[in-house]
């Protein structure tokens, strides 16, 4: 349970991180991870057969979040109307710089070695834990962050050219 609690504790800045950029509001996103903190912490026996815990909680924030705006409909329309401004040109301006930004990242993660390109999946896109990642990689803790380091060191680098 210690270990659980330990989890939870060190993602509370992520989680307050994701809850401040949703709500736009410091005493609102603080509220709402402990919120969730708290309710985790109750469920803590039903929830030892995820095993992802840490994309859990990130999830069980984002959806908080959503309710909390639900909830406060003026803020919700608000960000539509600032939406709204936004002109078409701007938005397909956007969605091309983004697309191009996917495929530049799609030809460096190409370019790393197998191991590095699967322990950055691992960690950054099925938000595995370390541990999770130690058991499917077959690599000690050290090996595991190494591998991390310079898988990110290498895409820096490949950013800069």
């Amino acid at each position: 349970m210690e270990a659980f609690l330990d989890t939870l504790m060190h993602l509370q800045p992520a989680m307050q991180l994701m809850a401040e950029r949703l709500l736009h509001s410091a005493a609102d996103a603080e509220d709402t991870v402990q919120e969730v903190v708290i309710e985790l912490w109750e469920k803590r026996t039903s929830l030892q057969q995820v095993l992802n815990i840490e994309g859990y909680a990130m999830q069980t924030v984002k959806n908080r979040c959503i309710s909390l705006l639900r909830k406060h409909s003026d803020l919700l329309t608000d960000n539509i109307d600032a939406l709204g401004n936004i002109s078409d040109e701007d938005a397909i301006a956007e969605a091309a710089l983004m697309e191009e930004r996917a495929a530049q990242l799609d030809d460096m993660m190409d370019r790393l070695p197998e191991r590095q390109r699967q322990a950055i999946r691992m960690r950054y896109i099925d938000q595995l834990s370390h541990e999770e990642m130690q058991q499917r990689l077959q690599m000690s803790s050290t090996h595991v962050y190494t591998t991390l380091s310079r898988a990110l060191s290498a895409l820096k680098a490949m950013r800069k050219r």
